[in-house]
């Protein structure tokens, strides 16, 4: 009986350990402005992550990013040129005035995934985000934001949100609130976890470093 019970309690304790690993897999997404629809694709692998560029005519991979979040370290990739480009971590960027952040309560599934609604609002830069988030150990995310230090609203505001570590916006709109306009809608459209090649965070070996 004793032998029984630790033999289900470490297969429990299995479970919850596997249960809690960060997330490793593919996220396709979409980001829509006034004038434009680009599509990109992430792999994610512990603390690396690859950021494909999809072309709208040709529907394939033009250009990438590998980011290693342990090392602080951007690589640009020109698919075309076969080249390839060592960046620095992007300064910070600074909001003006204070933002709102609320979590209403409200819920939808996106890819089948479970989503909890945040809206971040700052009148003094009169806009307003809306955030649809998922809640499933995607730890890398926040952790790439600080990398990138991207300068777009939906980037910065999403970090004003609080006990959101693991999170990943799934959906999120972005309004002018004077016109009362949708300006940037990102979506996401795929998920799969998996094992990701550790190649892909590889520059291939016929690329050559671009000079300046």
């Amino acid at each position: 009986m004793k032998k029984l019970f630790l033999s289900a309690l470490f297969a429990f304790t299995g479970m919850c350990i596997a249960s809690a690993q960060s997330f490793e897999g593919v996220i396709e997404f979409k980001k829509q402005t006034t004038s434009d629809t680009v599509n990109y694709i992430y792999h994610v692998k512990g603390d690396k992550v690859r950021l494909d560029e999809i072309g709208n005519k040709s529907k394939k991979v033009e250009g990438s990013f590998i980011i290693d979040m342990k090392t602080n370290s951007i690589l640009s990739l020109s698919h075309e040129r076969k080249l390839y480009l060592e960046q620095p971590a992007g300064t910070p960027a600074v909001m003006k005035g204070k933002a709102d952040v609320k979590k209403t309560g409200n819920t939808k599934t996106i890819q089948g995934i479970k989503c909890t609604e945040y809206v971040v609002a700052n009148p003094e830069e009169k806009v307003q985000v809306t955030y649809w988030m998922a809640s499933n150990n995607y730890d890398f995310f926040f952790k790439l934001l600080k990398v990138l230090n991207r300068k777009d609203k939906s980037a910065l505001y999403v970090q004003q949100i609080t006990g959101a570590e693991g999170m990943f916006p799934f959906l999120s709109s972005q309004v002018n609130l004077e016109s009362n306009k949708e300006e940037v809608k990102m979506e996401v459209t795929k998920v799969e976890k998996k094992n990701v090649d550790e190649a892909k965070f590889e520059v291939p070996k016929d690329y050559q470093k671009f000079q300046k």
